[in-house]
Parts: C-alpha cells; sequence; structure tokens
C-alpha cells in the first residue's frame, strides 16, 4: 500500500496569512512512499516548492538522506524549497532530480542559472550533499529503491515545457498534473493526457480557477475545478485532489469548493477532495 503526504498545495506564491492554516500556504510538494520502504528512507518527492521546507523537518540531518524529485517544471513556486533543503546539505546525502528540459537547455544548466548569481546568494554546488540531475525519456524510468516505482512523465500544456507524472508503485497508480492549462473552450481532454491519467488510483490534478476566473485568466497555464474533473471521469480515475490552490482562496473558500463537489459529484464513480497540508492518504 503506497503512502502519500501533503506538504505544499498552494500555486504560483506562498500565502502564510492565518486565512490558510487550515489548507495550508506552501507551493507545490506532495512525497510518496512504497509499502516496501517501511521505515520511509527513500522519498519520491513531488516538486520543490515551498512545502519542501517542510518537509525537511521531518528528515535526517546526519547525510543519510536518500530521496529522488519529479519536478514537473521550472517557475518559481515548484523549485524555491530546494536550496533551503536542509537534509541535501549534509556530507554524504544525496538527492535524485528529474524533469524536463527548457527551450533545448538541459535542467541542470536550467537549475544552475536559476540557483545562483545575481538570483540567488548561493548555488546548489555550494551545499554539502550529492545533487544529481537527469532527464527521464517519455518511456520512463524504474527506481533504484524499495518496492522499484515506475515513473512515467508525459508533456502537459501549460506555459513552459511542464511534465505530468504517472508513477506506478506497489500495484497502485498515482497521477501528479499539478499546472495544467485547461482548453479556451469546452472540456474536451487531450488522448495524451486520457492516457498519463487512465485508471489512476489518485489523480492529483490542477484546480486553481474558477470558471469566472478563468474567463479573466484563460491564458496563464491552469484548470478549472470543471476541467479537472473532467480529465478525472475521461481518465476513470478512482479519486481527484483538486491542487494548486490559487493565492486568493482561503480556507473557508477552499471548504465550501470541496463540500460543493463532494455533493455535487457524491455518486460519482471517483471520490473528489481538495488537497491540504499534512493530509496522509494511503492508496
Amino acid at each position: 500500500m503506497a503512502r502519500l503526504e501533503f506538504f505544499g498545495v498552494r500555486g504560483s506564491h506562498p500565502t502564510p496569512m492565518v486565512d490558510n492554516l487550515k489548507f495550508g500556504g506552501n507551493t507545490s510538494c506532495v512525497v510518496l512512499y512504497s509499502d516496501a520502504d517501511a521505515d520511509g528512507k527513500f522519498p519520491v518527492i513531488l516538486d520543490l516548492g515551498t512545502g519542501l521546507v517542510k518537509f525537511a523537518a521531518s528528515q535526517p540531518q546526519d547525510g543519510s538522506f536518500r530521496g529522488t524529485a519529479l519536478l514537473t517544471h521550472l517557475h518559481f513556486d515548484h523549485i524555491q524549497g530546494l536550496p533551503f533543503f536542509s537534509p541535501i546539505d549534509r556530507k554524504g546525502a544525496r538527492l535524485l532530480i528529474y524533469g524536463p528540459s527548457e527551450d533545448g537547455m538541459p535542467l541542470e544548466a536550467c537549475l544552475n542559472t536559476l540557483i545562483g548569481s545575481p538570483y540567488f546568494p548561493v548555488v546548489l554546488a555550494d551545499l554539502s550533499g550529492d545533487i544529481s540531475i537527469g532527464e527521464i525519456g517519455g518511456s520512463g524510468t524504474t527506481l533504484d529503491q524499495p518496492g522499484s516505482p515506475k515513473v512515467v512523465p508525459a508533456l502537459v500544456d501549460h506555459t513552459n515545457s511542464t511534465y505530468g507524472f504517472r508513477i506506478e508503485i506497489d500495484e497502485k497508480i498515482i497521477v501528479y498534473v499539478p499546472d495544467h492549462q485547461a482548453p479556451l473552450v469546452g472540456e474536451a481532454v487531450k488522448d495524451s493526457v486520457r492516457d498519463l491519467c487512465a485508471g489512476a488510483d489518485i489523480l492529483i490534478h490542477d484546480a486553481q480557477y474558477t470558471l469566472d476566473e478563468f474567463k479573466a485568466k484563460s491564458h496563464w497555464g491552469h484548470s478549472t475545478y470543471e476541467y479537472a474533473l473532467a480529465v478525472a471521469r475521461s481518465a476513470n480515475v478512482k479519486s481527484l485532489a483538486f491542487f494548486h490552490h490559487d493565492p486568493v482562496r482561503s480556507d473557508s473558500d477552499l471548504a465550501e469548493i470541496e463540500r460543493r463537489y463532494q455533493r455535487d459529484f457524491g455518486d460519482a464513480s471517483f471520490s473528489v477532495f481538495a488537497a491540504r497540508e499534512g493530509l496522509r492518504v494511503k492508496i
């Protein structure tokens, strides 16, 4: 039985406000473990937003950390936790990062450009641990760790090169699509997205905008709640987690949205909930 924990569920930028304490204000970071990793020593980290700093508090600080990160894309809200991730600033610690290239520029070069002068005071090479950066081909890769998770990436529509990830682990399927441009008209789901999400036990999907908000921000690279539902329905998933909550969305807003869609889709073939920090899900 795979295990998921949400450490950052917010989109765009952190929102450290009292109105967001229930659902949380950290940006994208979700952690997955195989049941074969009973002690939780080999996390699969989905994105490196500020939620990564919260995750760091539960990890060894003695150089024994081992982890694999799946980075969907290079927007700040998905990488800004990396240089503050204390477990990797220890000699002997190891972190392997997979993600897309950008306009022909390898992922490693992109990260070293963004995390370094003049944008940041240190570079990744200054951290004491070993950070390896690679790229996954379309056929995916099997991670060399307990449970042998198979990771398959697929490019999805956003504003730059962006992956969604399908992770097959413990005979379960977890799909992570935190940033996804909905169609400007209608709810048509691309075959590639349907294939990525097909039969998922849980789909974590971008749900940043209401329909009214989307009218003004339809080119900003995100989805509505309705489109996240359309993807889940078309792919026959078992559970849908609304994710990448808009910075303006308060706890009361999200609780009402969750109640509304659970009520309206309560008899559907899949369950619906709004992701929140600290939520642990067994799959």
